[in-house]
């Protein structure tokens, strides 16, 4: 039975609409009878009513003062309000505030049986449909996390910004992350096994991935055709630790599935501090992924490997190969040229067949391949190389030849260099001033974070900004945040201290002095002389 209260200060009234409708018949019972509009509001606090009929005036606490506030404590609940005015006026705001229906005084009961019964109707309806969406929570979840990943930061936020409460989600973390795992031999499962022993196995794996992070604040695993997508967070204070956290794990993950039936190749993206940059982070794990057409006896691709975007030869390691990318970097043709004739010593030394020598130079050339994918170069034109010299092996007379050939190609890598630094230092700073528009709002943004979301490191961020834009980072900051607040000014009726904070100023007068510092005039001048 569905419970209704009747609220009307003239009792009766409250007895008129007792008596003339069967409440039996429409599954219905009134529970309770009020003559008061405060006093019927508390009695939603410790009875579940399903429908409020209700005089609109009433003294002091009025029926829209207690539709409006039903409202807010039920939204589902539905009320229909009755006045003796005459006046459209009533219905109108009746119906603004979320009212089921409007009925005027004298009051025809027949009519409002009819509206109590299609009220009543509605009611069972939306629990009907409530029911359905409770039942499909863990696959509204799932589209949560997929548009998370993959949506722009903005649009994440702006669309998906009230799901985590509504979902009961708590994503609160320090530290994010996405990792990837795809499942190489998929087609050939699907196709020797079937389709169904091929997803019980990846459910298994799924299994396995929820026990090895059950540990973590934020874990959550999405299926899809291919593979899985982990979405990974936690409070961890230290970003490093974090990261060996992870690795560790993924390590395990490998190992167990080295002689699995599935075989499995893992990409971690890249670890961001903000929900809703998943994107970023979903994004570099599927470029991680793409390293295993270079590098196919591995099975576990780092972001941090494959999406590494400074010049800095401190980012490289001292080894043979690193070191040769170090001389890349500085185009130092002189050293390269020792290099490889130091190299080719060593192999002559230890590799004593044509074939053997042209592995170990491919391993080298795929190094010099990984590290142009890196910087966003074009290596079409040295991969055409590289094939037309390996279908015809047998050409090559001498090992002299082979490696004036490798010389060649380091050559020609550091003509592109050359060629790329300009466009990669414009895309740096492109990406610097996007980071800037989007997080101007948050007093803490410094030169640091910044640094962190282009992955580089904060003193080469300043020397390379400030040569391609003859401006430091901190001018620019102050630039957004003032042609920010310049809108505001013209477009709004905030107060200098709400725009100060909008603006990431926790300041009002800090505020004030940059802007006229900037403008050659006070906000406030500035207000009244546009608007003036």
């Amino acid at each position: 039975m569905k419970k209704v209260m009747i609220v009307d200060d003239n009792h009766i009234s409250v007895e008129g609409i007792y008596k003339n409708i069967n409440w039996a018949s429409l599954g219905a019972e009134v529970c309770e009878m009020q003559y008061d509009g405060a006093a019927a509001l508390e009695v939603l606090d410790s009875t579940p009513i399903d429908l409020i009929i209700s005089d609109i005036v009433m003294p002091g606490f009025t029926g829209l003062d207690l539709a409006s506030k039903a409202l807010q404590k039920n939204p589902f609940i539905k009320i229909i309000l009755i006045s003796a005015f005459d006046k459209f006026e009533y219905a109108k705001q009746a119906i603004r505030i979320g009212a089921y229906d409007y009925v005027e005084k004298p009051v025809d009961y027949q009519y409002l049986n009819e509206k109590v019964k299609n009220a009543l109707f509605l009611i069972e309806k939306e629990e009907s449909n409530l029911q359905i969406l409770e039942n499909s929570r863990p696959a509204m979840i799932d589209s949560f996390f997929s548009s998370l990943i993959h949506s722009y930061s903005d649009e994440a936020k702006y669309n998906l910004n009230n799901y985590p409460n509504y979902l009961h989600l708590d994503l609160n973390c320090h530290f994010y992350v996405v990792i990837s795992l795809d499942i190489e031999n998929a087609a050939e499962i699907k196709t020797s096994l079937g389709i169904q022993k091929y997803h019980l196995e990846l459910t298994n794996l799924h299994n396995y991935l929820e026990k090895l992070f059950e540990s973590l604040n934020l874990h959550y695993i999405l299926n899809d055709l291919h593979g899985l997508t982990c979405i990974l967070g936690h409070n961890y204070s230290n970003q490093v630790y974090f990261q060996k956290m992870l690795y560790n794990i993924i390590t395990d993950v490998a190992e167990h599935y080295q002689d699995n039936l599935l075989s499995v190749n893992v990409g971690i993206g890249n670890i961001i501090k903000y929900l809703w940059d998943m994107n970023q982070s979903y994004l570099s794990a599927r470029r991680a992924l793409e390293y295993r057409f270079f590098f196919p006896q591995q099975h576990i691709f780092d972001a941090r490997d494959s999406m590494g975007s400074s010049l800095s030869v401190t980012l490289f390691s001292v080894d043979k190969e690193e070191l040769l990318i170090q001389y890349i970097c500085k185009k130092d043709t002189v050293q390269i040229t020792g290099w490889i004739k130091q190299f080719s010593e060593e192999i002559l030394e230890n590799y004593q067949t044509k074939n053997l020598l042209f592995i170990r130079i491919y391993s080298v050339l795929g190094r010099i391949l990984k590290f142009l994918y890196e910087m966003d170069i074009d290596s079409t034109d040295i991969e055409k190389d590289i094939i037309q010299v390996y279908s015809k092996m047998d050409s090559y007379t001498t090992s002299v030849e082979i490696f004036h050939w490798l010389d060649s190609i380091c050559q020609n890598v550091c003509r592109k260099l050359s060629d790329s630094v300009q466009t990669y230092h414009k895309q740096v700073c492109d990406s610097v001033l996007k980071y800037i528009k989007q997080h101007y709002d948050k007093n803490e943004l410094c030169l640091n974070d910044i640094a962190d979301y282009v992955n580089v490191s904060p003193s080469h961020l300043s020397v390379i900004y400030k040569k391609c834009t003859g401006q430091n980072i901190s001018d620019i900051i102050t630039s957004v945040r003032i042609e920010a607040a310049c809108q505001m000014l013209l477009h709004s009726g905030l107060s200098l201290k709400e725009i100060s904070e909008k603006i990431g100023y926790t300041n009002q007068y800090y505020f004030s002095s940059c802007f006229k510092k900037r403008m050659g005039q006070s906000p406030s001048e500035f207000r009244n002389r546009v608007k003036g």
